[in-house]
């Protein structure tokens, strides 16, 4: 079970709900919680904010220290009424780099896509994907709308024989071992390959009884028409999954993040938590 859950924490309008729904967690696996308040990141205050007026700086600075210091005490609270030991970290500097940076001292990361309706936090939209592919630890992405009643125990894991979609399995590991439902989905798959790697077609499935997950249901969709994201959401919502576990596809150029097609679709029309790992 993870002994460490972070939950990131900032001035946009789905903050509160990260929190309820990252110390549920902690609660519920026995873990303790991080909340992570990059200063960098409140109130939109960048690195030119030297370019504003005197008067306008200080304002945005009380503004978000005023912020800084409510969310703080909300969180301690919240965590005190749960039962749960939780942490306050507020890194300074570039919130990417301070996001990263503690996920590697925690076993999960939760995270939330920029509202589109929040021009604060949409300053910084891709933000979730930088963490992703920089930890090195998973990140559960929050869906900013919506009732989120569990996380967990019905999973549709997302299988491709690649590299990112066996490390998102085995950080998944603590969700798997108490989930009631495996969905194993696999996407335009490789006939050929698996005859010619002698990969039998219920390798995967042993493979997770073998782990003491439930044996899995394993479907095979094609993705011609619609696209891997669409199938996925699709499958997702056929089976009642309340959790996505896929890997995290993309490469760096230039410090900008470039994710795959089918977790950009994801990341952005998600309707279930999903868990990230690259």
């Amino acid at each position: 079970m993870p002994g460490r859950i972070a939950i990131h924490l900032n001035d946009d309008t789905v903050c509160e709900r990260r929190m309820d729904i990252g110390l549920r967690l902690a609660k519920e696996r026995g873990a303790e919680a991080v909340g992570i308040y990059p200063s960098a990141s409140v109130a939109g205050l960048q690195q030119d904010e030297n370019i504003l007026p005197q008067d306008v700086r200080s304002a945005l600075r009380k503004r978000r220290d005023e912020h800084r210091e409510a969310t703080q005490a909300l969180f301690l609270q919240k965590a005190r009424e749960r039962g749960v030991q939780a942490h306050w970290r507020t890194p300074h500097g570039d919130a990417e780099e301070g996001l990263t940076l503690h996920a590697r001292y925690c076993d999960l990361l939760i995270m939330s896509k920029a509202d589109q309706g929040d021009s604060l936090s949409a300053l910084r939209p891709n933000l979730p994907a930088a963490v992703v592919m920089a930890s090195g630890r998973p990140v559960l992405l929050i869906p900013n709308h919506g009732p989120i009643d569990t996380i967990g125990r019905r999973i549709l894991f997302c299988w491709d024989q690649r590299r990112e979609a066996a490390r998102a399995f085995s950080d998944a590991a603590p969700l798997l071992l108490n989930c009631q439902a495996l969905t194993v989905l696999e996407i335009d798959r490789d006939e050929k390959l698996m005859r010619d790697r002698d990969i039998h077609e219920d390798d995967f499935s042993d493979y997770c009884t073998n782990l003491g997950y439930p044996k899995p249901r394993h479907l095979l969709k094609d993705s011609t028409g619609y696209g891997v994201g669409n199938v996925i959401l699709n499958t997702a919502t056929d089976t009642d999954a309340d959790l996505i576990v896929m890997g995290a596809y993309g490469h760096s150029r230039m410090r900008q993040w470039i994710m795959g097609g089918a977790t950009s679709t994801l990341m952005s029309t998600m309707t279930v938590p999903v868990l990230l790992a690259n």
